[in-house]
């Protein structure tokens, strides 16, 4: 059996490879998917390749999965059309080999040839390594999941070929079943039905089940649902083969249709009720889905049970669906590591009175969602919300949007149940200097500081001194008027007495009608230097590499997306501080210097740097994207500069001092990384330092720093261009050698007796 087996893939194989169309194919493919992955990736500037995987339907920039929709069929139409075209598939079902020995070698050898074009683009993680940290085991867990989805589409175009002897007709029956089964897991599609049909529809779709490997997940239900839709299509495709050489009036072929049948429905069966079924494997760097070792040392000081109650819907709209089984395998995952102090208790409010009761005692409401059934738009409710009760105190999720960031929330709800003290510590933000307000420029980052703290605004008056007894943590974000001798001495007493302080000093603002910097003179930077030995520089840094992308105005309606230099992508140098957190935003930065004063109480230590391609600016007249000021920049002047510190304390005192504020306030928290970086902090500051870990196991964001614009060229378009060109000189090199040995005229002499069969047989059927 392995010998005809292996003769035939290899048969299959040559045919590929033995004719322009193999080699077109493949360079068609490899060079689209490179061109949209670059047109994404540079712009993001993330070390991730998502944008190659992404399900997310774009006609203007493809991705892999819908590029296999389209590529898969135009490979696979030939392995079973042609073979009935000449004649040759019923004199091979007559050899003494099995039928689906047969079937199996032209599935592995289509399967092969896509797989050679799939790994054609792995030069593509390979070169972006040398401009960021590459998640390697997302990025494997994503190839892994592009051939199951790929198996799966062979076998769709391997049934499609059986069904015709014309290899266009197989084509295009090849591409529409593709495509339907990928379009009806788009969200878009499935809002439009009843939410029983759209959940259906997203179940049996090969996206739903791609998108979780592509996150990093190898899931066992993934894997049973691939291998039962690539079963359900070869079973019927050795129907249809069989059929040929069967006479459909016997036994045989009846019996034969009874097993076959029977097979696809087992298939669709463990396709469809697999999801039972638990088993996955995390692969990320990070263990992004697994529950990380600071929870499970939370779970584990629990000394009573713990119960979670889980509201949600049965039938749920297809906007909270994928959620839904998320949180599911997350909660089960808590439950089976806490040793029995947790117990998961699942409720649906909208089939059981008693339930919908319990979900209002707890806070849990309904959710409305838009969904458009029989051409009308109806409202549907749904629930996905949590409520925690441990012995007197309770604590409640009420809608969970997103998996991302919910074993933080998890984490510091049971923490915070945990706790003895009846309050929540408080973060203070100093007023009455024209500091950022948590009401203006701080209202994003302080609302999501109010789910673990007391936020509040600490008052001040001239002349009398502040009252930060009941502050655990004070924030001093760019005050812009002096802040007063009393008042500077209630902040030093208080860090000196063991406080912790959070200070982001701007010394220099912008003018953005000039786009020029102004110098704050009451920045307060003179009082850090001489009470802390903190320096912080009346400059700004920029980065020609490692920078941000932003709109700016051509003078018309249409924006130009340009890289800006003066919003630097800074590299978070302490991970003790800033946990997983690899890098931030920091817009109109100033330098931040350490001043080594031998009687110094405090031990420093940078926070956060800017990359070696920093550089500084001491003139600040124009801060615009293409200031000219950029072509004197050489790689002798570049310097890497401290944009943040953090200072600890004998007295168990604790600060952090950054050079830039706005990094914080409105303009910049839509950064992921800003937000979690500045959390992270207030957690070190306010000894939450196990929460730190857990938070950033969100962070998926992984900077791409090009050392030039030619380094950045030879990664973009030594994939672009590259990989194709070797793939057409290789079919350049096989054509000559093939024309070399004579094959040439056998191909036209094989094409000719070809055509005259075809002839006769037309003949013969007329």
């Amino acid at each position: 059996m392995r010998f005809p087996f292996i003769a035939l893939i290899k048969k299959d194989l040559k045919g590929y490879f033995d004719q322009p169309t193999g080699y077109i194919l493949i360079v068609v493919f490899v060079a689209m998917l490179s061109w949209s992955f670059f047109q994404s990736a540079l712009l993001i500037g993330e070390a991730s390749l998502r944008p190659l995987f992404t399900v997310d339907f774009a006609i203007d920039k493809p991705s892999l999965p819908w590029l296999l929709a389209l590529f898969i069929p135009a490979a696979t139409m030939r392995l079973l059309s042609e073979e009935q075209r000449d004649g040759t598939l019923e004199t091979l079902l007559t050899q003494p080999i099995r039928g689906w020995i047969v079937l199996l070698a032209k599935f592995t050898s289509g399967l092969l040839f896509v797989s050679i074009a799939i790994l054609a683009t792995i030069g593509i993680p390979l070169t972006l390594t040398s401009a960021g940290d590459l998640d390697w085991g997302a990025s494997i867990s994503q190839y892994i999941g592009s051939i199951f989805l790929a198996g799966s589409l062979v076998s769709i175009g391997l049934f499609t070929s059986s069904l015709t002897r014309n290899q266009i007709v197989s084509f295009i029956l090849g591409l529409t079943v593709s495509m339907a089964l990928m379009i009806m897991g788009l969200e878009i599609v499935a809002v439009t039905l009843p939410s029983t049909a759209a959940n259906l529809l997203q179940l049996l779709s090969p996206i739903t089940h791609f998108d979780n490997i592509g996150r990093g997940i190898i899931d066992l239900r993934d894997i049973l649902y691939f291998l039962s839709l690539i079963s359900t299509f070869l079973s019927a495709t050795f129907l249809i083969i069989r059929s040929r050489t069967l006479s459909h009036r016997t036994p045989q072929y009846r019996n034969l249709q009874l097993g076959v049948t029977g097979f696809i429905i087992l298939s669709i069966l463990i396709g469809w009720f697999g999801t039972s079924i638990k088993g996955r494997l995390d692969l990320t760097e990070d263990k992004i889905f697994t529950l990380s070792p600071a929870t499970k040392e939370i779970v584990g000081e629990l000394d009573d049970l713990l119960t979670i109650d889980v509201f949600m819907s049965k039938d749920p709209p297809v906007q909270v669906s994928p959620v839904s089984r998320d949180i599911n395998d997350f909660l089960d995952d808590v439950e089976s590591s806490s040793d029995g102090m947790i117990k998961i208790a699942r409720h649906f409010p909208e089939d059981d009175e008693k339930d919908l009761k319990k979900a209002t005692n707890a806070g849990i409401p309904p959710i409305q969602f838009n969904v458009r059934s029989q051409g009308e738009l109806q409202i549907k409710t749904g629930y996905m919300g949590i409520g925690l009760t441990y012995l007197d105190k309770r604590e409640v999720l009420p809608f969970i949007q997103t998996v991302d960031g919910f074993e933080y929330r998890l984490a510091s709800l049971i923490n915070k149940m945990l706790d003895d003290r009846t309050q929540k510590k408080t973060i203070g933000f100093l007023s009455g200097h024209q500091e950022m307000d948590i009401s203006g420029e701080l209202q994003s980052f302080a609302s999501v500081l109010n789910q673990q703290y007391q936020v509040r605004t600490i008052p001040t008056e001239e002349g009398v001194p502040i009252d930060l007894e009941a502050v655990d943590v004070i924030v001093i974000a760019s005050p812009k008027s002096r802040i007063g001798e009393t008042h500077r001495e209630s902040i030093k007493n208080y860090i000196y007495g063991g406080g912790k302080a959070f200070i982001a000093i701007e010394p220099i603002l912008v003018d953005f009608n000039q786009l020029a910097g102004i110098t704050n003179r009451d920045s307060s930077s003179d009082f850090v230097l001489s009470e802390f030995g903190i320096s912080v520089e009346s400059d700004l840094v920029f980065d020609l590499q490692s920078n941000e992308t932003l709109a700016f105005g051509t003078g018309g309606a249409r924006s130009v997306y340009l890289p800006y230099p003066y919003w630097v992508k800074a590299d978070v140098v302490d991970s003790k501080i800033g946990g997983e957190v690899s890098s931030v935003v920091m817009p109109w930065a100033s330098t931040v210097g350490i001043l080594d004063l031998p009687d110094s109480p405090f031990t420093t230590t940078p926070l956060i740097s800017t990359t070696e391609f920093g550089f500084i600016d001491m003139n600040l007249r124009n801060l615009r994207p293409n200031s000219p000021t950029f072509s004197e920049v050489t790689g002798d002047n570049f310097v890497l500069s401290d944009l943040g510190v953090a200072l600890e304390h004998s007295s168990g005192a604790r600060m952090v001092i950054t050079g830039d504020a706005d990094w914080i306030s409105e303009t910049a928290t839509r950064f992921n990384n800003n937000v979690l970086l500045a959390l992270n902090i207030v957690d070190w500051l306010a000894q939450e330092d196990n929460l730190a870990s857990v938070r950033s196991k969100v962070v998926s964001e992984r900077s791409l720093v090009f050392s030039s614009d030619s380094h950045r060229n030879l990664v973009q378009y030594s994939n672009i261009g590259g990989v194709p060109l070797a793939f057409i000189v290789i079919g350049l090199f096989r054509f000559l050698q093939r024309r070399s040995k004579g094959f040439r005229n056998k191909w036209s002499m094989r094409g000719s007796s070809k055509g005259d069969k075809s002839i006769k047989d037309e003949d013969s059927d007329r």
